[in-house]
């Protein structure tokens, strides 16, 4: 009795130790790919779907699929069309078979021709808020966040949503100070500050005379 007592007594210990020892069961691709396409805005899915490409242990099949859906929302949703490019051409090299494969050519050529429209007018004499949205569809953040943050200038609406769902605009507990800027108040900036303190100065890239944002 007693043999068997330690028998059984060693068996649970080894039970006990490997259930331990057990690791948790993957997540699904599936269920992680719809948790980052949860994300309250575009600019949060895109810093979701970045996460999860980032995990080596993801299979050449979700990789692709992952960059086809950032890729696709980036062309449009979440305004860098730079980084659909780059997302697109990356998934196709990767899978040129893949199901999404005939759509991510299509939507490579639009964001392609997207490119071709607006890399030429940074070199053209723009207000701030055209050099604004111009550089933000591209791709570009710091810049035309501290762009407006050091000019004085209000952002437009539009503008403001977009800098507030990509981290820059804040309550009214921001360190950088109040996003209203010269001239009439604006209903939308009531209350809202820069999140953060100007990091670094921004050469001049654009006109600053749209006094309206």
């Amino acid at each position: 009795m007693r043999v068997y007592r330690s028998f059984l007594a060693a068996l649970m210990l080894a039970v006990a130790a490997a259930c331990a020892s057990a690791p948790e069961p993957a997540i699904p691709f599936s269920d992680r790919l719809a948790a980052a396409e949860a994300a309250p805005n575009p600019y949060q899915t895109d810093a979701a779907l970045t996460a999860l490409l980032a995990d080596p242990s993801l299979k050449q099949d979700e990789r692709a699929e992952a960059l086809y859906r950032r890729g696709s929302l980036r062309r449009l949703a979440a305004d860098n069309r730079r980084g659909a490019v780059a997302d697109l051409e990356a998934m196709l090299a990767l899978a040129p078979d893949h199901p999404r494969a005939g759509q991510a050519e299509i939507e490579l050529d639009l964001a392609r021709s997207d490119l071709e429209a607006l890399e030429p007018r940074l070199g053209y004499m723009l207000t701030l808020s055209q050099w604004f949205d111009v550089s933000w569809t591209l791709g570009d953040r710091e810049a035309p966040a501290l762009r407006y943050q050091k000019s004085g200038i209000s952002p437009n609406e539009a503008q403001t949503q977009r800098l507030k769902d990509a981290g820059f605009i804040c309550g009214a507990d921001g360190a950088g100070g109040p996003v209203q800027g010269a001239g009439d108040p604006r209903d939308w900036l009531e209350g809202l500050t820069w999140c953060n303190p100007l990091s670094e100065p921004v050469e001049a890239e654009a006109e600053t005379g749209d006094v309206e944002g």
